[in-house]
């Protein structure tokens, strides 16, 4: 089971009866910031919305040696200031709205059109986003920027969207969604992340510093052509070096990270933003056989109190316990992420940007799958799948409604039917070869038996389904289900 619990995202609460006035902001402190980006308001102002300089703190613009332009229009910057700050949407879905306005404010100001929020100008660019679209841009990416600029056109002029529904475009979903690890892409990643874990976990309880990379291995990195990152030398990098001494011990941290988000299939997010101070004193709860609950609190929404609960096995139990206290031992000073970033040995909080970098990149020179949290957390719901066959475990185990899962799941599993398949091909070609339909049956069932839903009746001491002749299973062929198909 992965975070359990109603709240989404953290909710703004405004009073009724009070006005938030931004007027007597200075527009310098106009800004909307996430984890990694920064939204400076005041560029709005200037024609072509030029790009802050990065690190100057939104006091110096790139304009590539070209005048700024006072436009002339800071009530509307003030105005779309008031309505972003306002809307109950995560801090990156905001910064992603203020970039989709940037780029429709840009489109205007090249076409000379004053009012970014009239007919005239919404029509051209959705226009110029066709156009894009058959020159090859991504028509999620598109369908995503339209979308942000109808949330905040329907807090200034909800009419415009009605006057526009016929221009509105609706762009094909062509990008494939994440696809679960295979079983053997699955053991090579969790033997990498765990000896990656082991040995340097050695190294925090010892108070040394390794001396070579765990994964190291030169007749692996020449066999996969990679001549110039073949050396230790070349490898002593991905431990420390002058600028970035810290960099095992980020290494550690991020493969604890990615082995928990193997055993719980929890969001990105969502793991990057546990405290210490959200966990409480007794940590784990047993709720079945083998099976336990992490509970955690959260107190930082206005006093409001918001109870999160992570699903885990013995095994995964033991681990997250574990890295809680190297973690300790890691990370003397005062920091509260469970899964932090140290820089210079500060730590702050981890980028879901920087999150798989550096441990990507090794795993590339290896041959080795990337890690990815949504895989790890489709990965998850597939074995669940295979194991249950149940809608309903597999939303109970990504916190989902069945609804939403059943999306994923309305053509079948593959590796449940791709078994099926090679069972009862091979029946066929066994009974072909003279072989009776019994003796098949018992020898096809043996060689393509998915081993994690054998696993999961033998585990639970379930009775294991009957094979039928066609090579399929069915644990009960007169009971309730099939009266219901009845």
């Amino acid at each position: 089971m992965a975070f359990i619990g109603n709240e989404k995202r953290k909710a703004i609460h405004i009073q009724k009866d009070l006005e938030l006035d931004v007027l007597e902001i200075p527009i310098e402190q106009m800004t909307l910031k996430d984890d990694s980006h920064t939204a400076y308001f005041r560029r709005l102002g200037f024609k072509g919305c030029p790009k802050i300089k990065t690190r100057s703190r939104g006091t110096i613009f790139v304009t590539d040696g070209q005048a700024l332009q006072d436009m002339d229009r800071w009530e509307k910057v003030k105005e779309l200031y008031s309505i972003m700050i306002k809307l109950d949407r995560r801090p990156r879905t905001k910064i992603n709205i203020f970039n989709a306005m940037v780029s429709l404010i840009r489109h205007c100001d090249e076409r000379e059109i004053d009012d970014f929020y009239s007919v005239i100008a919404v029509r051209s660019y959705i226009s110029k986003m066709k156009k894009r679209y058959l020159q090859g841009i991504k028509g999620k990416t598109l369908m995503q920027t339209q979308n942000s600029i109808k949330v905040v056109l329907s807090e200034v002029k909800p009419s415009l969207i009605d006057d526009l529904s016929n221009d509105f475009l609706t762009f094909a979903s062509d990008t494939s969604p994440s696809l679960p690890y295979s079983d053997d892409e699955l053991k090579k990643l969790v033997k990498a992340l765990y000896k990656i874990f082991n040995e340097y976990k050695q190294c925090v309880l010892l108070d040394i510093v390794p001396e070579i990379h765990p994964l190291y291995c030169k007749e692996t990195l020449i066999r996969n052509g990679n001549f110039n990152y073949h050396t230790k030398s070349s490898w002593g990098k991905k431990l420390h070096s002058k600028n970035s001494y810290d960099t095992w011990r980020n290494d550690l941290i991020k493969t604890a990270f990615f082995l928990t988000s193997f055993y719980t299939g929890a969001n990105e997010s969502a793991l990057l933003n546990l405290r210490l101070s959200d966990i409480s004193t007794d940590t784990f709860n047993q709720v079945s056989g083998g099976s336990f609950i992490l509970k955690t609190i959260k107190e930082r929404q206005g006093g409001k109190e918001n109870y999160l609960e992570i699903g885990f096995s013995k095994k995964a139990k033991e681990f997250f316990e574990t890295w809680l206290l190297i973690r300790k031992i890691l990370i003397k000073q005062d920091a509260d992420f469970v899964f932090p970033q140290l820089v210079k040995n500060k730590a702050t909080k981890s980028g879901s940007t920087r999150i798989a970098t550096t441990l990507n990149n090794t795993f590339a020179l290896l041959g080795l799958p990337l890690l990815s949290t949504q895989r790890f957390r489709k990965t998850k719901a597939t074995l669940i799948m295979r194991a249950t066959e149940s809608i309903f475990s597999v939303a109970e185990g990504l916190n989902n409604s069945p609804d939403t899962v059943s999306k994923h799941y309305s053509n079948g599993v593959p590796e449940l039917m791709e078994f099926s398949i090679a069972g009862a091909l091979d029946v066929r070609q066994r009974t072909l070869q003279g072989e009776s339909l019994d003796e098949a049956v018992l020898e096809s069932a043996y060689h393509f038996k998915d081993p994690v839903r054998e696993q999961f009746y033998l585990k639970n001491k379930l009775a294991i389904p009957n094979t039928l002749s066609n090579g399929l299973r069915c644990k009960d062929s007169f009971g309730e289900k099939a009266k219901q198909l009845k």
